[in-house]
């Protein structure tokens, strides 16, 4: 059994609670401001505890740019794929076409564009940048033709290269992921792992579209893909985590890890399901008929997982919870 002790975010940080040397489970939100000051709080925490899950994977939920770095710290072999801030960053004319442009935000298929050609990257790259207001461009046009030449106090002063660094300072861009493009690809998996229990969603992709997140077109399958599974299972003994959700791609000779998430993911696969996968005997996967009651599985995994951690470090496990997760 464990001492479990249950607090909001904001008890953490404005009352007297001293959390040093547990292990802390947290929840997430998709409230912005909310979302913030749990990276703040959770980063605080990560100092003098184990945080379940990291700082890392937290900073990787709904980041596809950080997933790209956090692949390669793990030493996760995946699709080539670059992480940027700005289009002129890009070497366009080193890149392989047809490719695929992810903003680093979305979900669902959203801020996901298949570039053809050179064409179609400036298309879409202009759609990333904001377009300045009328007071905006009335501020530029000034700096660039009707501004003092000279100021004494700046001798170099080029009302020219003003206007164009003030210009770029307004620019707002939006971050993006370039990846490898899979062609012929008709559809990908969703696979929610919970230690032990492996849950997989196959998710066809839409006539016209390259995209099977957001088709909303699912189908579960009780025959166990040996491949996809063992697949699954390499990847997810790459992370310490008790739960992780996996897009995986198959372009019929090879698996493919697109995006994951460790926390506050869609239940789909698991709540849809009719049961889940796992290794019999240690080698062999069979499906496993079980109704899925997810607040039991979630307890049953994160007791097994905590069982684990402190059979590693001698420490008492504390429960970290924001309120919003209480309604």
């Amino acid at each position: 059994s464990y001492q479990v002790q249950v607090y909001d975010f904001h008890e953490v940080v404005n009352r007297p609670v001293m959390i040093k040397d547990k292990l802390v489970f947290y929840a997430f939100s998709q409230k912005e401001n909310y979302r913030q000051y749990i990276r703040d709080v959770i980063y605080h925490l990560s100092k003098h505890n184990k945080i379940i899950p990291s700082y890392d994977l937290l900073k990787c939920h709904e980041n596809k740019g950080y997933q790209e770095l956090y692949k390669r710290e793990i030493g996760l072999q995946s699709l080539n794929a670059g992480y940027y801030t700005s289009y002129r960053e890009v070497d366009v004319d080193r890149l392989v076409f047809p490719v695929v442009l992810k903003t680093i935000k979305g979900t669902n298929g959203n801020g996901v564009f298949l570039l053809k050609n050179k064409a179609d990257f400036f298309k879409v790259v202009k759609k990333l940048r904001n377009q300045f207001d009328l007071l905006t461009r009335l501020d530029l046009l000034r700096r660039k033709y009707f501004r003092k030449k000279k100021f004494s106090e700046y001798p170099d002063f080029s009302d020219r290269r003003d206007y164009d660094e003030y210009r770029e300072y307004l620019r707002v861009e939006e971050d993006f992921v370039l990846q490898q493009f899979v062609p012929n690809l008709n559809f990908d998996y969703r696979v929610l792992v919970a230690c032990g229990r492996y849950y997989v969603m196959k998710r066809s992709v839409k006539n016209g579209d390259f995209r099977a997140s957001g088709s909303k077109l699912f189908s579960f399958s009780k025959v166990p893909d040996q491949g996809l599974l063992n697949y699954a299972r390499s990847v997810y003994e790459k992370f310490d985590t008790p739960f992780l959700s996996l897009d995986v791609m198959f372009d019929g000779k090879n698996y493919f890890l697109g995006e994951f998430q460790a926390l506050h993911f869609g239940m789909s696969a698991m709540a849809k399901s009719e049961g889940f996968f796992g290794l019999l005997g240690g080698s062999e996967w069979t499906f496993v008929e079980e109704k899925p009651n997810l607040e039991k599985i979630f307890g049953q995994t994160l007791v097994f997982y905590l069982g684990r951690s402190c059979q590693e470090k001698q420490l008492q496990p504390s429960l970290l919870q924001p309120e919003v997760m209480l309604q």
